[in-house]
Protein backbone atom coordinates (compact mmCIF):
# COMPACT_ATOMS: atom_id res chain seq x y z
CA UNK A 1 0.00 0.00 0.00
CA UNK A 2 1.11 3.57 -1.04
CA UNK A 3 0.53 5.98 1.43
CA UNK A 4 2.50 8.70 -0.04
CA UNK A 5 -0.34 11.27 -0.89
CA UNK A 6 -0.43 11.65 2.73
CA UNK A 7 3.10 12.78 2.82
CA UNK A 8 3.76 15.08 -0.29
CA UNK A 9 3.85 18.66 -0.12
CA UNK A 10 4.60 19.37 -3.73
CA UNK A 11 5.00 16.73 -6.74
CA UNK A 12 5.85 16.69 -10.49
CA UNK A 13 5.23 14.53 -13.24
CA UNK A 14 4.77 14.77 -16.99
CA UNK A 15 1.41 16.18 -17.75
CA UNK A 16 -1.87 14.05 -18.80
CA UNK A 17 -2.48 15.94 -21.56
CA UNK A 18 1.31 15.41 -23.13
CA UNK A 19 0.40 11.93 -22.41
CA UNK A 20 -2.42 11.42 -23.29
CA UNK A 21 -1.34 13.26 -26.72
CA UNK A 22 1.57 10.51 -26.88
CA UNK A 23 -0.86 7.62 -27.00
CA UNK A 24 -3.43 9.32 -29.49
CA UNK A 25 -0.12 9.71 -32.01
CA UNK A 26 1.12 5.81 -31.17
CA UNK A 27 -3.15 5.05 -32.44
CA UNK A 28 -2.49 7.38 -34.87
CA UNK A 29 0.34 5.38 -36.47
CA UNK A 30 -1.16 2.01 -36.14
CA UNK A 31 -3.73 2.58 -38.00
CA UNK A 32 -1.99 4.56 -40.38
CA UNK A 33 0.29 1.53 -40.73
CA UNK A 34 -2.38 -0.48 -41.80
CA UNK A 35 -3.27 1.58 -44.84
CA UNK A 36 0.39 1.35 -46.38
CA UNK A 37 0.49 -2.56 -45.74
CA UNK A 38 1.29 -2.73 -49.59
CA UNK A 39 4.57 -1.68 -48.31
CA UNK A 40 6.15 -3.57 -46.23
CA UNK A 41 9.37 -1.15 -45.02
CA UNK A 42 6.36 1.51 -44.19
CA UNK A 43 4.11 -0.94 -42.48
CA UNK A 44 6.99 -2.38 -39.99
CA UNK A 45 8.45 1.95 -39.47
CA UNK A 46 4.89 2.88 -38.78
CA UNK A 47 4.03 0.31 -36.78
CA UNK A 48 7.34 0.32 -34.39
CA UNK A 49 6.66 4.31 -33.89
CA UNK A 50 3.14 3.65 -33.22
CA UNK A 51 3.89 0.93 -30.23
CA UNK A 52 7.12 2.98 -28.96
CA UNK A 53 4.64 6.39 -28.94
CA UNK A 54 2.06 4.09 -27.45
CA UNK A 55 4.81 2.54 -24.63
CA UNK A 56 5.99 5.65 -24.00
CA UNK A 57 2.59 6.85 -23.63
CA UNK A 58 1.59 4.64 -21.17
CA UNK A 59 5.19 5.16 -19.52
CA UNK A 60 4.42 8.86 -18.75
CA UNK A 61 0.76 8.11 -17.66
CA UNK A 62 1.74 5.69 -15.03
CA UNK A 63 4.58 6.65 -13.26
CA UNK A 64 4.02 9.48 -11.34
CA UNK A 65 4.81 11.62 -9.67
CA UNK A 66 8.30 11.34 -11.05
CA UNK A 67 9.70 14.10 -8.51
CA UNK A 68 7.60 14.76 -4.61
CA UNK A 69 8.85 16.37 -1.37
CA UNK A 70 7.61 13.97 0.97
CA UNK A 71 8.45 13.81 4.78
CA UNK A 72 10.43 10.97 5.97
CA UNK A 73 10.10 8.84 9.01
CA UNK A 74 12.21 11.33 11.36
CA UNK A 75 9.78 14.45 10.14
CA UNK A 76 12.50 15.88 7.46
CA UNK A 77 12.03 16.61 3.86
CA UNK A 78 12.97 13.88 1.81
CA UNK A 79 13.28 13.48 -2.05
CA UNK A 80 10.84 10.97 -3.39
CA UNK A 81 11.49 9.53 -7.06
CA UNK A 82 9.31 7.08 -8.83
CA UNK A 83 11.13 5.28 -11.78
CA UNK A 84 9.95 2.27 -14.08
CA UNK A 85 11.70 0.56 -11.69
CA UNK A 86 10.21 0.99 -8.66
CA UNK A 87 9.53 3.99 -5.74
CA UNK A 88 12.42 5.59 -3.86
CA UNK A 89 12.21 8.04 -0.80
CA UNK A 90 16.09 9.83 -0.41
CA UNK A 91 15.94 11.49 3.40
CA UNK A 92 18.40 14.17 3.12
CA UNK A 93 21.77 12.39 4.16
CA UNK A 94 21.38 10.62 1.36
CA UNK A 95 21.67 13.25 -1.06
CA UNK A 96 24.98 14.23 -2.20
CA UNK A 97 24.07 16.48 -4.74
CA UNK A 98 21.49 18.67 -6.29
CA UNK A 99 22.33 20.82 -9.25
CA UNK A 100 20.32 22.73 -12.00
CA UNK A 101 22.25 22.89 -15.33
CA UNK A 102 21.87 24.37 -18.77
CA UNK A 103 23.39 23.23 -22.21
CA UNK A 104 22.92 24.34 -25.62
CA UNK A 105 21.77 21.48 -27.89
CA UNK A 106 20.41 21.77 -31.54
CA UNK A 107 20.61 25.59 -31.47
CA UNK A 108 18.96 26.03 -27.79
CA UNK A 109 19.52 26.23 -24.52
CA UNK A 110 18.14 23.11 -22.58
CA UNK A 111 17.75 22.20 -18.74
CA UNK A 112 18.01 19.25 -16.64
CA UNK A 113 17.69 18.94 -12.60
CA UNK A 114 20.25 16.57 -11.49
CA UNK A 115 20.14 14.53 -8.02
CA UNK A 116 23.07 12.05 -6.91
CA UNK A 117 21.73 10.06 -4.62
CA UNK A 118 24.45 7.94 -2.13
CA UNK A 119 23.51 4.06 -2.54
CA UNK A 120 22.45 2.61 0.91
CA UNK A 121 25.80 1.18 1.52
CA UNK A 122 27.66 4.29 1.39
CA UNK A 123 29.21 6.23 3.72
CA UNK A 124 28.30 9.55 4.08
CA UNK A 125 31.16 11.55 4.27
CA UNK A 126 32.78 11.85 0.81
CA UNK A 127 36.51 10.35 0.09
CA UNK A 128 39.86 12.06 0.08
CA UNK A 129 39.76 12.57 -3.52
CA UNK A 130 36.43 13.95 -3.41
CA UNK A 131 35.22 11.98 -6.15
CA UNK A 132 32.57 9.20 -5.38
CA UNK A 133 31.74 6.36 -7.49
CA UNK A 134 29.25 5.23 -4.68
CA UNK A 135 25.99 7.30 -5.81
CA UNK A 136 22.94 7.12 -8.15
CA UNK A 137 22.31 10.00 -11.07
CA UNK A 138 18.67 10.86 -11.44
CA UNK A 139 18.44 13.38 -14.06
CA UNK A 140 14.81 15.31 -14.65
CA UNK A 141 13.84 17.62 -17.64
CA UNK A 142 11.14 19.77 -17.95
CA UNK A 143 9.42 16.92 -19.90
CA UNK A 144 9.54 14.92 -16.89
CA UNK A 145 8.17 17.43 -14.49
CA UNK A 146 6.12 18.97 -16.52
CA UNK A 147 7.41 22.67 -14.68
CA UNK A 148 9.91 25.17 -15.00
CA UNK A 149 12.86 23.87 -13.55
CA UNK A 150 13.66 26.84 -11.90
CA UNK A 151 10.18 26.77 -10.00
CA UNK A 152 10.84 22.76 -8.89
CA UNK A 153 14.69 24.29 -7.66
CA UNK A 154 12.68 27.44 -5.81
CA UNK A 155 10.26 24.67 -3.94
CA UNK A 156 13.31 22.76 -3.27
CA UNK A 157 15.40 25.32 -1.44
CA UNK A 158 12.06 26.12 0.64
CA UNK A 159 12.15 22.76 1.41
CA UNK A 160 15.37 22.91 2.81
CA UNK A 161 17.94 21.33 0.07
CA UNK A 162 20.88 22.72 -0.90
CA UNK A 163 20.35 23.26 -5.16
CA UNK A 164 23.69 24.73 -6.93
CA UNK A 165 22.42 26.49 -9.80
CA UNK A 166 25.08 25.91 -12.68
CA UNK A 167 22.82 27.93 -15.21
CA UNK A 168 24.60 30.14 -17.63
Amino acid sequence: MDNFADLSTHEWATPRPAGAALGIGGVFLLVAAVFVAGDPAGLVLMGAAGLLLLAFSAYALTVRPRLAIATAADGQPAIFVRTIGGSHTYPRDRIDRIRLLDFRRIGRRTGQLEFDFLHDDAAPTPPADSLRDDTRLVVFSRWDLGADLATVTEKLRRAGFVVEDLRK
